[in-house]
């Protein structure tokens, strides 16, 4: 049986390391604007899955946009 303060720690964890992750893609995308999905996966080491998933909790907190059409657009911060 997990005791409260065990649980409490380990969803703590994977929180910190998720929104970490998160916030070092923000500054990635400030640093390099424009980019697509395919690129930014070439610089991080993390399913694309996961970046995709990253990149929209980006949007809809308004921290990012994504401009141009599906093929040839990619990502900008938001101002």
């Amino acid at each position: 049986m997990v005791s409260f303060c065990q649980s409490e720690g380990v969803s703590g964890g994977v929180s910190g390391g998720v929104s970490g992750g998160v916030n070092e893609l923000l500054v990635f995308i400030n640093s390099n604007p424009g980019l697509k999905t395919a690129q930014i996966k070439e610089a991080f080491d993390h399913p694309q899955r996961t970046l995709e998933r990253w990149l929209k909790q980006l949007r809809d907190e308004g921290k990012i946009e994504f401009r141009g059409a599906p093929k040839t657009g990619g990502y900008y911060p938001m101002n």
